[in-house]
């Protein structure tokens, strides 16, 4: 596969991306996931070293040589991918058979450079010590709360009277949590997290979360063995032992400074 040029609004920011792989998925079956093209693209150059993450925002339009619509009705909300190992992944409907490429894939990158310093990143130390309620500032633009299956039953083992008139005197905000808390406990009990796992309940503009990372006592990032979102609202991280109680919690979300959103296109992606 040739290299192809990304385009950034202005020849000043024009960059290459690798094209990594395309493959062309076609069955005898009307499903999705046997009839669909995929592309996997890389980016490079020097203005994206000033990032760390990027990520497709959207797609735009996309025809192949044909002219025919390649977009799909449902694009998913893509996860922000490291850059320097990142693969890209754009999917797209079947070109016709006759079709020679892809004539153009146009669409928005977001490029993503989390600090303390841009507000895009926040630690919390000791919250493992600090169920039930909300750890990020008021002004953040939402709310994470670590929640151990003993904290929310001792909630839930209050009396139903006393528990209302609590939450009568709560603020808005706080009610919300409260009452997100409450549900989790009719909704999962038992099943909630095991001994190496810590789970969260997020609330507030969820879109502007990026990650939700642990750090050890030396700052080290501590690697996690999986993953399990459910709703929006419960977040659940798997870990290869024992979460420490000295763990740091590290915070990524998407500030007006940290993040660039630029267009890109790309054209003339010859097919196999």
């Amino acid at each position: 596969m040739a290299l192809t040029t990304l385009l950034w609004g202005c020849t000043a920011l024009a960059q290459k991306v690798a094209l990594v792989s395309l493959e062309d998925r076609r069955s005898l079956s009307n499903s999705y996931f046997g009839n669909r093209c995929e592309i996997e693209i890389k980016t490079t150059g020097d203005e994206v070293r000033k990032y760390k993450y990027v990520r497709i925002k959207n797609l735009t339009k996309a025809i192949d040589s044909e002219g025919v619509e390649l977009l799909t009705d449902k694009q998913d909300r893509a996860d922000y991918a490291e850059i320097g190992d990142e693969k890209l992944k754009i999917e797209l409907k079947n070109p016709l058979r006759k079709a020679t490429s892809i004539k153009e894939v146009s669409g928005t990158l977001d490029l993503y450079n989390p600090t303390e310093a841009n507000g895009a990143i926040l630690k919390v130390a000791n919250f493992q010590a600090k169920p039930n309620v909300n750890l990020l500032p008021k002004k953040a633009p939402l709310s994470i709360v670590f929640f151990t299956k003993e904290s929310v039953e001792k909630m839930a083992k209050e009396q139903k009277a006393e528990r209302e008139a609590k939450m009568k005197q709560l603020d808005p905000a706080t009610r919300e949590i409260a009452a997100g808390l409450m549900a989790l406990v009719e909704g999962f009990g038992s099943g909630m997290a095991g001994e190496n796992e810590l789970s969260f309940y997020v609330n507030g503009d969820i879109g502007k979360l990026v990650d939700i990372k642990m750090e050890d006592e030396t700052g080290k990032e501590v690697r996690r063995s999986g993953r399990f979102i459910s709703g929006e609202h419960l977040h659940t991280y798997s870990y290869d032992e024992k979460p420490n109680p000295k763990w740091k919690l590290k915070i990524l979300i998407e500030t007006p400074a940290s993040v660039k959103s630029v267009p890109f296109s790309l054209k003339d992606i010859e097919l196999p």
